[in-house]
């Protein structure tokens, strides 16, 4: 059991799982929220509309005619008979009109009380005076009273609940005074809430226990045909092939046929020691003859500087980033090197290393470590797993004692995140976006090849958009002039800060030029290799969009749109509603006024900008000039009897979006809105 918790199969599908049941726990937890909101305001609002209807029923300037009736009169009657055929065709339990005692709203009486003929409860009777529920119930009722609301909503689903869990939506009924003269409620049960809700869990439940099944049987068999065995033959021939130095019989190539980075790895590595074979063959065969010498070395460092990245820039369709490296060997060829490369779409790994020697063993040591840091990078390790398995790997075959300081750092570019391990290297230089170059002191491991069984540690550091990083081997600050004086890291952080804004390759280039004016006519002692990188940050999406023809039947497609794009960035349900509502209204007008009496086309532009998480929708059509924002918002207040028709669509648009905007350039209609999801 403890070998299969250390196998990469286990490790890769556990976390995946871990992720996978985090993400679904969010989720869920998340829409059963937004679900269960979302009903509660339909449950709600549904109480309102009947007890408006139910309002409508009663005379609030006759309440007090009522209470002396004693429930028996013709006038009475009636309203309680239309009010009890409303309680049984609304779905409510009880509607019900009170009068409470306004000393203290300690108590109520009751005036009409009617019940859903299919519950299990009992109405009460005319004139009945009972204690208030509670506080709550108390001070809702002082509300209405004080005209300090319209209406009031109590929602009792915990504890104990003698007609069991519901809502109650109550309205004052006002006399002609404009005073309230006793509160009408209507009481619904949550029955049917509770069941949704329920059904809700099961289908995630379900849902989450399939893709679980799913993920692992599929995830594994993917790892151990697609990623595991290939990755393992490459390891076991990069481990080989300098314990041998010869290559193999079979290529690798022709075991590993994948065509992704790991088939280019394998080809590389195939390439690598043919191309070392015949250089070690031709060094041992020309040792006396100094000219061909030359000319095989200089063939190894045509080798060595196509080795490492040497195309820039190397990533031209990602602008989140900027990247130079420059490597000059003091011999032929070195042992410094430098890599980058992108372990998927949103990590970047960056590697600066410096192998002990010079010459011919450091650079073969140095294509070696290359491999493999490569290796346990593509596996997606963390830095610090990645030097200790690289470490683990030289140690177990290193007869001549080599060594390699290595910093290792990966990028996560969607968020600056730079998580970054160091083995025994040279302190990193750090740029924030509005200050200088300064060393970064950070936590030194052990060199690679040094002892086995080391274990490194990793650090954190958060890049905003500007921010840049310089890493460098020991060649620039140990660079020595004809007095034995060394550069050192003070001239070498005035280089770097000689102009800060500039490029990675200006400032490479600044860098440089300090060096060689330092040192003039002296002969370079070692190695000089940098890297830099600037920090550009996450780019906004850009803009997608729809164009139909203005008409009320091509909504439903506008809409389709806007869902889609909008599902591909996550938004919430609760976001997504409010977006959609928005685009009906808008459409609408538009189908129904923009071209009347004749049609046209409309535009809906959709933009994302993921940093802040905001939704941009901008409606286009040429038809004639007219801005809706300067339509007077309708009075809410009022009944939907008493209040103007039009103008509650735009005004509910201006309520839910965070920004409207309208303007008319170009001869068109430019309406925007905005909403941070």
């Amino acid at each position: 059991m403890k070998r299969l918790r250390q196998h990469v199969t286990f490790k890769s599908i556990a976390g995946i799982v871990l992720l996978l049941v985090l993400f679904s726990t969010i989720v869920s937890i998340i829409g059963y929220r937004t679900f269960t909101n979302a009903l509660l305001d339909q449950y709600a609002e549904g109480a309102f509309l009947t007890a408006q209807t139910a309002a409508e029923l009663v005379d609030a300037d006759r309440l007090d005619e009522y209470a002396q009736s004693g429930g028996t009169t013709p006038a009475y009657m009636d309203v309680w008979n239309r009010m009890d055929h409303l309680c049984n065709t609304s779905g409510s339990t009880f509607i019900y009109v009170i009068v409470p005692d306004r000393s203290d709203y300690g108590h109520i009486t009751f005036l009409f009380s009617t019940i859903d003929h299919d519950s299990s409860y009992t109405k009460y009777d005319f004139g009945f005076v009972r204690e208030t529920t509670n506080d709550e119930y108390r001070e809702k009722y002082r509300a209405l009273y004080d005209l300090a609301a319209d209406r009031e909503l109590v929602i009792r689903d915990k504890g104990n609940i003698e007609t069991g869990s519901h809502i109650t939506a109550m309205i004052g009924l006002k006399g002609s005074d404009g005073q309230v003269k006793g509160i009408l409620c209507v009481q619904r049960q949550m029955d049917v809430l509770a069941a949704e809700r329920n059904t809700f869990l099961n289908k995630v439940a379900l849902a989450l226990v399939g893709l679980l099944l799913l993920v692992i049987a599929g995830q594994g068999v993917y790892l151990h045909r697609v990623l595991l065995r290939p990755l393992n033959l490459v390891t076991e021939e990069a481990a080989r092939f300098p314990r041998e130095n010869r290559a193999a019989a079979q290529k690798l190539r022709e075991v590993i046929r994948n065509k992704d980075e790991i088939g280019q790895l394998a080809d590389s590595i195939d390439r690598m020691e043919e191309q070392i074979e015949t250089y070690i063959t031709d060094i041992t065969r020309i040792t006396a003859e100094r000219e061909r010498i030359s000319t095989e070395l200089s063939l190894a460092t045509r080798i060595q500087a196509a080795f490492v990245p040497h195309i820039f820039p190397p990533f031209p369709n990602r602008p989140e980033f900027d990247l130079y490296a420059s490597m000059d060997p003091a011999k032929e060829v070195g042992g410094d090197f430098y890599d980058f490369f992108l372990i998927d779409e949103d990590h970047l790994c960056l590697v600066m290393a410096d192998v002990s020697g010079k010459g011919v063993p450091a650079a073969l040591f140095m294509m070696v470590s290359k491999i493999i840091l490569q290796s346990c990078a593509m596996l997606g390790q963390s830095p610090a797993e990645i030097l200790t398995k690289t470490n683990e790997a030289i140690c177990s075959n290193n007869q001549e004692g080599m060594f390699v300081t290595v910093w290792l750092g990966i990028l996560e570019i969607s968020t600056g995140k730079l998580t970054a391990a160091n083995a025994g290297h040279e302190y990193p230089v750090l740029k924030a976006a509005d200050g200088s170059f300064a060393l970064y002191k950070d936590r030194h491991g052990l060199v690679i090849g040094g002892m086995s069984g080391v274990r490194y540690r990793a650090y954190e550091l958060q890049l905003t958009p500007g921010a840049k990083l310089f890493v460098y081997t020991d060649g620039v600050p140990e660079a020595t002039n004809a007095q034995n004086e060394l550069f050192g890291t003070d001239r070498m952080i005035a280089a770097l800060n000689e102009d800060a804004s500039a490029g990675p390759e200006d400032i490479l280039k600044n860098v440089r030029r300090s060096v060689d004016d330092f040192v003039q006519e002296a002969e370079q002692f070692d190695d000089l290799t940098m890297l830099c990188l600037e920090y550009k940050g996450p780019q906004a999406q850009p803009a997608r969009e729809l164009t139909v023809e203005a008409a009320v039947e091509n909504i439903p497609a506008v809409t389709e749109f806007l869902e889609a794009e909008l599902d591909a960035v996550g938004c919430p349900m609760k976001a997504k509603m409010q977006l959609t509502m928005a685009v009906d209204e808008i459409m609408a007008n538009i189908a129904q006024y923009a071209y009347a009496p004749g049609t046209g086309p409309v535009t809906l532009r959709f933009a994302f900008e993921e940093a802040t998480r905001t939704a941009t929708l901008t409606f286009l059509d040429k038809g004639m000039p007219y801005d809706p924002l300067q339509r007077e918002d309708p009075d809410v207040s009022l009944s939907a009897e008493d209040r103007p028709i039009g103008g509650l669509g735009i005004y509910l648009v201006k309520k839910t979006m965070d920004h409207v905007a309208y303007e008319y350039k170009y001869s068109q209609n430019v309406l925007t809105i905005q909403k941070t999801v």
